[in-house]
Protein backbone atom coordinates (compact mmCIF):
# COMPACT_ATOMS: atom_id res chain seq x y z
CA UNK A 1 0.00 0.00 0.00
CA UNK A 2 1.41 3.30 -1.17
CA UNK A 3 2.38 5.33 1.98
CA UNK A 4 0.34 8.58 0.89
CA UNK A 5 -2.93 6.33 0.62
CA UNK A 6 -1.72 5.06 4.06
CA UNK A 7 -1.07 7.71 5.81
CA UNK A 8 -4.38 9.20 5.17
CA UNK A 9 -5.57 6.96 7.17
CA UNK A 10 -3.74 7.27 9.76
CA UNK A 11 -4.95 9.49 13.24
CA UNK A 12 -2.99 13.10 12.78
CA UNK A 13 -1.24 12.76 15.92
CA UNK A 14 -0.09 9.34 15.16
CA UNK A 15 1.20 10.41 12.01
CA UNK A 16 4.53 11.79 13.04
CA UNK A 17 5.27 8.93 15.06
CA UNK A 18 4.58 6.62 12.22
CA UNK A 19 7.35 9.36 9.38
CA UNK A 20 9.95 9.37 13.11
CA UNK A 21 9.90 5.16 13.14
CA UNK A 22 10.26 4.86 9.65
CA UNK A 23 13.03 7.32 9.45
CA UNK A 24 14.66 5.47 11.99
CA UNK A 25 14.20 2.07 10.46
CA UNK A 26 15.75 3.62 7.03
CA UNK A 27 19.07 4.26 9.12
CA UNK A 28 19.45 0.73 11.09
CA UNK A 29 18.69 -2.88 11.46
CA UNK A 30 15.23 -4.03 11.75
CA UNK A 31 13.61 -4.92 15.27
CA UNK A 32 14.15 -8.72 14.64
CA UNK A 33 17.23 -8.60 13.59
CA UNK A 34 19.09 -7.10 16.69
CA UNK A 35 20.06 -9.14 19.75
CA UNK A 36 16.97 -8.92 22.61
CA UNK A 37 19.56 -6.96 24.65
CA UNK A 38 19.83 -4.08 22.20
CA UNK A 39 15.81 -4.20 21.62
CA UNK A 40 15.23 -3.57 24.98
CA UNK A 41 18.36 -0.70 25.16
CA UNK A 42 16.38 0.70 22.25
CA UNK A 43 12.81 0.25 23.10
CA UNK A 44 13.92 1.93 26.97
CA UNK A 45 15.71 5.05 25.04
CA UNK A 46 12.62 5.80 22.79
CA UNK A 47 9.91 5.59 25.21
CA UNK A 48 11.73 8.03 27.46
CA UNK A 49 10.05 11.18 26.05
CA UNK A 50 7.01 9.52 26.10
CA UNK A 51 6.57 9.00 29.70
CA UNK A 52 8.04 11.65 30.81
CA UNK A 53 6.69 14.12 33.47
CA UNK A 54 4.32 11.63 34.97
CA UNK A 55 0.96 12.33 36.00
CA UNK A 56 0.80 12.60 39.47
CA UNK A 57 -0.86 9.90 41.53
CA UNK A 58 -0.69 9.58 45.36
CA UNK A 59 2.14 6.81 44.75
CA UNK A 60 3.81 4.22 42.67
CA UNK A 61 5.75 1.99 44.48
CA UNK A 62 7.94 -1.18 43.25
CA UNK A 63 8.64 -4.30 45.10
CA UNK A 64 8.36 -8.03 44.99
CA UNK A 65 5.78 -10.16 45.38
CA UNK A 66 6.90 -14.35 46.18
CA UNK A 67 4.59 -16.83 46.10
CA UNK A 68 5.56 -20.58 45.99
CA UNK A 69 9.75 -19.72 46.33
CA UNK A 70 9.03 -17.67 42.98
CA UNK A 71 9.42 -13.79 43.20
CA UNK A 72 8.16 -11.65 41.02
CA UNK A 73 8.96 -7.83 40.54
CA UNK A 74 5.51 -5.31 40.47
CA UNK A 75 4.94 -1.78 40.44
CA UNK A 76 1.85 -0.19 42.27
CA UNK A 77 -0.23 2.44 41.02
CA UNK A 78 -2.39 3.89 43.86
CA UNK A 79 -4.27 7.19 42.01
CA UNK A 80 -5.45 8.67 45.84
CA UNK A 81 -5.05 7.43 49.21
CA UNK A 82 -6.92 5.06 51.34
CA UNK A 83 -7.68 3.03 48.16
CA UNK A 84 -9.02 -0.83 49.05
CA UNK A 85 -10.71 -3.44 47.66
CA UNK A 86 -10.94 -3.99 43.84
CA UNK A 87 -7.61 -3.97 41.90
CA UNK A 88 -6.28 -4.63 38.03
CA UNK A 89 -3.82 -6.51 37.48
CA UNK A 90 -1.41 -5.26 34.71
CA UNK A 91 1.13 -6.90 32.13
CA UNK A 92 2.65 -5.32 29.68
CA UNK A 93 3.23 -5.42 25.95
CA UNK A 94 6.60 -6.25 24.03
CA UNK A 95 6.28 -9.14 21.80
CA UNK A 96 7.15 -11.13 25.09
CA UNK A 97 10.94 -9.88 24.64
CA UNK A 98 11.20 -6.38 25.63
CA UNK A 99 8.60 -4.25 27.65
CA UNK A 100 8.51 -3.84 31.73
CA UNK A 101 5.71 -1.58 33.62
CA UNK A 102 8.28 2.22 33.18
CA UNK A 103 7.53 1.47 29.25
CA UNK A 104 4.06 1.71 29.82
CA UNK A 105 4.17 4.07 32.95
CA UNK A 106 2.00 7.12 31.25
CA UNK A 107 -0.74 5.22 30.35
CA UNK A 108 -1.20 3.04 33.46
CA UNK A 109 -1.07 6.21 35.35
CA UNK A 110 -3.75 7.57 33.18
CA UNK A 111 -5.86 4.18 33.54
CA UNK A 112 -5.46 4.19 37.10
CA UNK A 113 -6.49 8.56 37.43
CA UNK A 114 -9.58 7.96 35.66
CA UNK A 115 -10.50 4.96 36.85
CA UNK A 116 -9.60 6.16 40.25
CA UNK A 117 -8.46 2.13 40.95
CA UNK A 118 -5.09 0.52 41.66
CA UNK A 119 -3.35 -0.78 39.56
CA UNK A 120 -0.87 -3.86 39.73
CA UNK A 121 1.67 -3.72 36.60
CA UNK A 122 3.95 -7.04 36.41
CA UNK A 123 7.26 -6.88 35.15
CA UNK A 124 6.86 -10.70 34.15
CA UNK A 125 10.35 -12.57 33.00
CA UNK A 126 11.20 -12.20 28.99
CA UNK A 127 12.25 -14.42 26.50
CA UNK A 128 14.04 -15.51 25.19
CA UNK A 129 15.68 -16.44 28.49
CA UNK A 130 12.15 -17.47 30.09
CA UNK A 131 9.61 -18.48 27.17
CA UNK A 132 6.33 -20.00 27.84
CA UNK A 133 5.37 -20.71 30.17
CA UNK A 134 7.51 -18.64 32.20
CA UNK A 135 5.31 -15.49 31.77
CA UNK A 136 2.13 -17.20 32.82
CA UNK A 137 3.80 -18.79 36.15
CA UNK A 138 4.26 -15.25 36.86
CA UNK A 139 0.95 -14.08 36.30
CA UNK A 140 -0.25 -16.74 38.08
CA UNK A 141 1.96 -16.67 40.99
CA UNK A 142 0.73 -13.10 41.57
CA UNK A 143 -2.72 -13.50 41.42
CA UNK A 144 -2.62 -16.62 43.73
CA UNK A 145 -0.91 -14.22 46.20
CA UNK A 146 -3.43 -11.57 45.67
CA UNK A 147 -6.46 -14.51 46.62
CA UNK A 148 -4.21 -16.05 48.78
CA UNK A 149 -3.34 -13.24 50.96
CA UNK A 150 -5.85 -10.62 50.46
CA UNK A 151 -4.86 -8.66 53.18
CA UNK A 152 -1.34 -7.65 52.14
CA UNK A 153 -2.96 -4.70 49.88
CA UNK A 154 -6.46 -4.97 51.62
CA UNK A 155 -7.85 -6.66 48.20
CA UNK A 156 -11.24 -7.73 47.30
CA UNK A 157 -10.87 -11.10 45.86
CA UNK A 158 -13.71 -10.64 44.40
CA UNK A 159 -13.35 -7.38 42.68
CA UNK A 160 -9.92 -8.18 40.65
CA UNK A 161 -9.75 -7.72 37.13
CA UNK A 162 -6.54 -8.68 34.98
CA UNK A 163 -5.70 -6.07 32.02
CA UNK A 164 -3.17 -6.59 29.29
CA UNK A 165 -1.69 -4.63 25.84
CA UNK A 166 -0.14 -6.22 23.10
CA UNK A 167 2.03 -9.30 23.90
CA UNK A 168 0.68 -9.01 27.92
CA UNK A 169 -2.86 -9.16 26.57
CA UNK A 170 -1.83 -13.13 25.44
CA UNK A 171 -0.03 -13.24 28.72
CA UNK A 172 -3.29 -11.98 30.72
CA UNK A 173 -5.23 -14.49 28.61
CA UNK A 174 -3.65 -17.28 28.92
CA UNK A 175 -3.08 -16.51 32.70
CA UNK A 176 -6.98 -16.35 33.21
CA UNK A 177 -7.04 -19.81 31.29
CA UNK A 178 -4.13 -21.67 33.59
CA UNK A 179 -5.73 -20.78 36.41
CA UNK A 180 -9.40 -22.16 35.11
CA UNK A 181 -7.64 -25.37 34.32
CA UNK A 182 -6.19 -25.52 37.48
CA UNK A 183 -9.33 -25.20 39.28
CA UNK A 184 -8.31 -21.68 41.11
CA UNK A 185 -10.57 -18.82 41.36
CA UNK A 186 -10.96 -16.51 38.37
CA UNK A 187 -10.60 -12.62 38.40
CA UNK A 188 -14.12 -11.02 37.87
CA UNK A 189 -13.03 -9.05 34.37
CA UNK A 190 -10.77 -9.14 31.52
CA UNK A 191 -8.97 -6.42 29.62
CA UNK A 192 -7.68 -7.24 26.16
CA UNK A 193 -6.07 -4.44 24.41
CA UNK A 194 -5.12 -5.03 20.79
CA UNK A 195 -3.58 -8.39 21.52
CA UNK A 196 -1.74 -11.27 19.62
CA UNK A 197 -3.92 -14.41 19.87
CA UNK A 198 -3.45 -16.52 16.64
CA UNK A 199 0.42 -17.69 16.82
CA UNK A 200 0.31 -16.77 12.65
CA UNK A 201 0.12 -14.25 9.76
CA UNK A 202 -1.86 -15.61 7.12
CA UNK A 203 -4.40 -13.43 8.15
CA UNK A 204 -6.23 -9.42 5.80
CA UNK A 205 -4.64 -7.35 8.58
CA UNK A 206 -1.06 -9.47 8.12
CA UNK A 207 -1.44 -9.44 4.16
CA UNK A 208 -2.61 -5.11 4.57
CA UNK A 209 0.45 -3.80 7.57
CA UNK A 210 2.63 -6.90 7.41
CA UNK A 211 5.63 -4.78 5.59
CA UNK A 212 5.85 -2.50 9.00
CA UNK A 213 5.10 0.63 7.40
CA UNK A 214 2.88 1.40 10.45
CA UNK A 215 5.37 -0.01 13.12
CA UNK A 216 5.03 -3.57 13.94
CA UNK A 217 5.70 -6.50 10.52
CA UNK A 218 4.80 -9.67 10.01
CA UNK A 219 8.64 -10.51 10.18
CA UNK A 220 8.51 -9.03 14.21
CA UNK A 221 5.69 -10.64 15.16
CA UNK A 222 7.57 -14.51 13.68
CA UNK A 223 10.20 -13.50 15.18
CA UNK A 224 8.73 -12.57 19.00
CA UNK A 225 6.10 -15.69 18.24
CA UNK A 226 9.33 -17.91 17.87
CA UNK A 227 11.09 -16.33 21.15
CA UNK A 228 8.47 -16.94 22.97
CA UNK A 229 7.32 -20.70 22.32
CA UNK A 230 10.31 -21.21 19.79
CA UNK A 231 8.13 -24.02 18.11
CA UNK A 232 5.30 -23.75 15.09
CA UNK A 233 2.30 -22.52 15.69
CA UNK A 234 0.59 -26.20 15.09
CA UNK A 235 2.96 -27.08 18.18
CA UNK A 236 2.09 -24.38 20.25
CA UNK A 237 0.16 -24.64 24.03
CA UNK A 238 -3.70 -22.97 23.74
CA UNK A 239 -2.79 -20.82 26.69
CA UNK A 240 0.15 -19.40 24.47
CA UNK A 241 -2.21 -19.36 21.12
CA UNK A 242 -5.43 -18.67 22.76
CA UNK A 243 -7.72 -18.84 19.58
CA UNK A 244 -7.40 -22.82 20.22
CA UNK A 245 -8.02 -22.79 23.68
CA UNK A 246 -11.52 -23.87 25.23
CA UNK A 247 -12.63 -19.87 26.12
CA UNK A 248 -15.85 -21.24 28.11
CA UNK A 249 -16.12 -20.09 31.47
CA UNK A 250 -14.36 -17.22 31.57
CA UNK A 251 -15.46 -13.42 32.94
CA UNK A 252 -16.61 -10.82 30.82
CA UNK A 253 -13.81 -9.36 28.24
CA UNK A 254 -13.19 -5.94 27.47
CA UNK A 255 -11.04 -5.70 23.87
CA UNK A 256 -9.99 -3.10 21.53
CA UNK A 257 -8.03 -3.73 18.61
CA UNK A 258 -6.17 -0.81 16.03
CA UNK A 259 -7.25 -1.02 13.06
CA UNK A 260 -3.99 -0.17 11.14
CA UNK A 261 -2.60 -3.30 13.24
CA UNK A 262 -1.19 -6.65 11.65
CA UNK A 263 -2.90 -7.25 14.49
CA UNK A 264 -6.23 -6.15 14.08
CA UNK A 265 -7.74 -10.16 12.78
CA UNK A 266 -6.04 -11.70 16.03
CA UNK A 267 -8.76 -9.46 18.19
CA UNK A 268 -11.74 -9.93 15.70
CA UNK A 269 -11.40 -13.32 15.84
CA UNK A 270 -10.67 -13.68 18.92
CA UNK A 271 -14.11 -11.99 19.46
CA UNK A 272 -15.77 -14.02 17.52
CA UNK A 273 -14.87 -17.10 19.57
CA UNK A 274 -15.22 -15.43 22.97
CA UNK A 275 -19.20 -14.85 22.19
CA UNK A 276 -19.77 -17.83 20.67
CA UNK A 277 -18.64 -19.71 24.06
CA UNK A 278 -21.00 -17.47 25.61
CA UNK A 279 -18.75 -14.75 26.87
CA UNK A 280 -19.84 -11.39 27.88
CA UNK A 281 -17.58 -9.20 25.51
CA UNK A 282 -17.24 -5.69 25.09
CA UNK A 283 -15.74 -4.12 21.60
CA UNK A 284 -13.75 -1.21 20.47
CA UNK A 285 -12.12 -0.51 17.20
CA UNK A 286 -10.21 2.62 16.52
CA UNK A 287 -9.57 2.41 12.53
CA UNK A 288 -6.97 5.28 12.56
CA UNK A 289 -5.30 3.48 15.12
CA UNK A 290 -1.49 1.53 14.79
CA UNK A 291 -0.41 -1.19 17.27
CA UNK A 292 0.46 0.15 20.71
CA UNK A 293 -1.00 3.74 20.36
CA UNK A 294 -2.37 3.75 23.89
CA UNK A 295 1.86 3.78 24.82
CA UNK A 296 1.22 7.72 23.12
CA UNK A 297 -0.83 8.81 25.87
CA UNK A 298 1.59 12.15 26.09
CA UNK A 299 0.88 13.42 22.44
CA UNK A 300 -2.15 11.62 21.40
CA UNK A 301 -6.00 12.33 21.96
CA UNK A 302 -7.30 8.91 20.52
CA UNK A 303 -4.89 6.98 22.59
CA UNK A 304 -6.29 8.99 25.84
CA UNK A 305 -9.92 8.42 24.70
CA UNK A 306 -9.32 4.38 24.61
CA UNK A 307 -7.69 4.54 27.74
CA UNK A 308 -10.19 6.30 29.32
CA UNK A 309 -12.74 4.45 27.37
CA UNK A 310 -10.87 1.65 29.50
CA UNK A 311 -10.72 3.01 33.19
CA UNK A 312 -14.41 4.07 32.41
CA UNK A 313 -15.42 -0.21 31.42
CA UNK A 314 -13.40 -1.02 34.79
CA UNK A 315 -14.43 1.78 37.56
CA UNK A 316 -17.97 0.36 36.32
CA UNK A 317 -17.39 -3.06 36.27
CA UNK A 318 -15.11 -3.43 39.78
CA UNK A 319 -17.15 -0.37 41.44
CA UNK A 320 -15.50 1.67 43.82
CA UNK A 321 -12.96 1.59 46.58
CA UNK A 322 -14.63 0.22 50.47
Amino acid sequence: MANDALDSRIDPDLLPIIQSQRDRMASRPPLHEVTPAMMRDRAAAEFVVWNADPLPLHSVQDFTISHDSHAVPVRLYEPVAGLTGPLVVHFHGGGWTIGSPQLEDASTRLLAQRANLRILSVDYRLSPEFPFPAPLEDGVAVLSWLSDRPDRLAVDPDRIAVCGASAGANVALGTMLRLRDAGRPLPARLVLLYGAYLGHNDTPSHEAYGDGNVGLSSAAMDYFWHNYTGVENDLRHPHAVPIKADLSGLPPVFLNHSGLDVLADDTILLAQKLREAGVDVTHHEYPGAIHGFTQYVKGCALAREAMCTTADWLAAALGSHD
